[in-house]
């Protein structure tokens, strides 16, 4: 399926394959039938923790952009509205998500991040770019490009 998120039903453990314009509605898992919901909400980030960073990032078959950020982090908090922006502009095309490092531990040390907000994209379940600092969505943009 293109343009799908892998989301784990809480329920029995199965994966399923959410098309990314029903990135936060609600559905049934495949096999159990309990209700799944694909983390987010349309025109918002995903949030990410340790747990689900495999299935939603590594394995969704978008393009992912992930933040690291913190919430004691000027310089995150800012750079929400962007990311809400571009999660809504680009649904079916790019799964835009963000990690709490104080929350997170494991992911954000696998990636040796040291300061936040650090940047990832993800695609076919591998890093192809990193980068890191706030920055005007415009700029975002122009990095993202040819990476989409």
């Amino acid at each position: 399926m293109a343009g799908a998120v892998t989301v784990r039903c809480v329920s029995c453990g199965t994966l399923n394959r959410v098309p990314a314009e029903k990135v936060g509605e609600e559905g049934r898992c495949g096999i159990c039938g309990s209700a799944i919901r694909a983390a987010g909400m349309r025109g918002k980030a995903v949030d990410v923790h340790d747990g689900d960073f495999h299935d939603l990032v590594l394995g969704s078959d978008l393009p992912v952009l992930l933040e690291f950020w913190a919430p004691s982090c000027g310089h995150c908090i800012r750079m929400d509205p962007v990311l809400d922006e571009l999660a809504s502009e680009y649904t079916g095309r790019l799964l835009v998500a963000k990690m709490d490092v104080t929350a997170n531990s494991r992911t954000p040390s696998d990636f040796g991040i040291r300061g936040t907000p650090a940047f990832y994209v993800f695609k076919g379940g591998k890093a192809a770019a990193s980068f890191a600092g706030a920055m005007p969505k415009g700029e975002l943009l122009n990095r993202l490009h040819g990476l989409l």
